[in-house]
């Protein structure tokens, strides 16, 4: 499971933010929001070995220092298992975790829809071996 804690209403604009206790692929527990006064931007991206993601994620690896120095704590979750993200993300600077059941993606109502999928700037992004 990727979070200690039970699942709540969807949060929306204005809600204060829940305290979670998420595992990282790695075992370590990684409490939201930071306890050390950093800013958390929590990312919620695809599958692992996706390439539009790993492409997103490499750019913000090479500005790690950039984000630290901001005072940025990078959180990455994905809907793949952590046996699955350890093949592309176990050598990520900040940590990932595995929700294959899309649990906090419901919870924080990150979820797929048609118009997003559709939606011309999406694919733009997308490099030529999409």
């Amino acid at each position: 499971m990727a979070h200690k804690s039970t699942p709540a209403t969807r949060v929306t604009v204005g809600d204060r933010f829940p305290e979670l206790r998420l595992t990282a692929i790695t075992g370590e527990t990684i409490p939201i929001p930071e306890t050390a006064g950093h800013v958390t931007h929590l990312q919620f991206r695809r599958f692992a070995g996706c390439p539009i993601c790993n492409l997103h994620l490499y750019s913000i690896t090479a500005r790690m220092n950039e984000i630290s120095a901001a005072g940025i704590r990078e959180v990455v979750v994905f809907h793949s298992t952590a046996t699955e993200l350890r093949k592309y993300q176990n050598d990520m600077p900040f940590p990932v975790i595995g929700d294959p059941d899309k649990t906090l993606y419901r919870r924080f109502g990150v979820e797929p829809s048609a118009k997003a999928v559709l939606n011309p700037r999406a694919w733009r992004a997308c490099p030529p071996t999409c």
